[in-house]
């Protein structure tokens, strides 16, 4: 589904919590809905508490009677499922029943760090979405321009959540970093670098995609780059 300015009725938001929920507070908005007003037509539910906390085929079972349920109050109804990295198998599938013919009402937003947990199945039936806070754009540092300590480098990979939007942010700040430096005369780093840097990020996200082991994908990009300086 191509994305677009129209209000589409069923996403899939990824990034960091805070990012996610931004943006799910702004389609609320675009629907007229206010998002933390006490309101019969919101409904947001989350992952159980516990051990092995997940959402629920029974979650998505009371999402259900929600969804159906016209608006009392405002055009649409607006569901929000947060963690949905943390939906069960079975709670997905009872959730494609929703996606493939949501009512004209409702708007359903999938809130998750990552999509590695989440099916294609239902995937391919939202609009998704990556998540990378703008306002803090020009502020955002590449950590791969760390030449001196490739240990600290190491450790901070290795405790990286969601890989493929922490390589969105290298490429994000080394872009900043290249049309900052592209009229200097004396760039403080070498255009060429900049660019190597963020064909490695582009490759090391693909192999991530592909099924390569995120962790080592990773400490493979590092090794890499060390290689060549």
């Amino acid at each position: 589904m191509a994305k677009s300015s129209t209000l589409f009725q069923s996403y899939l938001l990824l990034g960091k919590p805070e990012d996610t929920r931004r943006h799910t507070q702004k389609l609320a908005d675009s629907a007229g809905i206010r998002l933390y007003q006490s309101s019969p037509d919101v409904f947001i539910i989350s992952p159980q508490k516990g051990t092995n906390s997940h959402i629920s085929i029974d979650q998505i079972r009371e999402l259900k009677k929600h969804i159906w349920q016209k608006p009392f109050a405002n055009k649409f109804k607006f569901l929000v499922i947060e963690e949905a990295d943390k939906l069960t198998t079975e709670a997905q599938n009872a959730l494609l029943k929703i996606l493939e013919e949501p009512p004209s009402h409702a708007i359903l937003i999938l809130e998750a760090k990552n999509k590695a947990s989440i099916l294609p199945t239902v995937r391919s039936r939202v609009v998704e979405q990556q998540i990378i806070q703008k306002e803090t754009d020009g502020n955002i540092q590449s950590s791969l321009l760390k030449e001196d300590d490739t240990t600290k480098l190491l450790e901070e990979v290795a405790d990286i959540e969601d890989p493929v939007t922490w390589l969105d942010r290298q490429v994000l700040a080394l872009h900043n970093l290249l049309k900052k430096n592209a009229g200097a005369t004396k760039p403080s780093i070498s255009l060429t670098k900049i660019t190597d840097i963020i064909e490695e990020c582009i490759r090391t996200k693909k192999m991530i995609e592909a099924n390569v082991n995120p962790k080592f994908a990773l400490i493979n990009l590092i090794f890499s780059l060390k290689l060549k300086t």
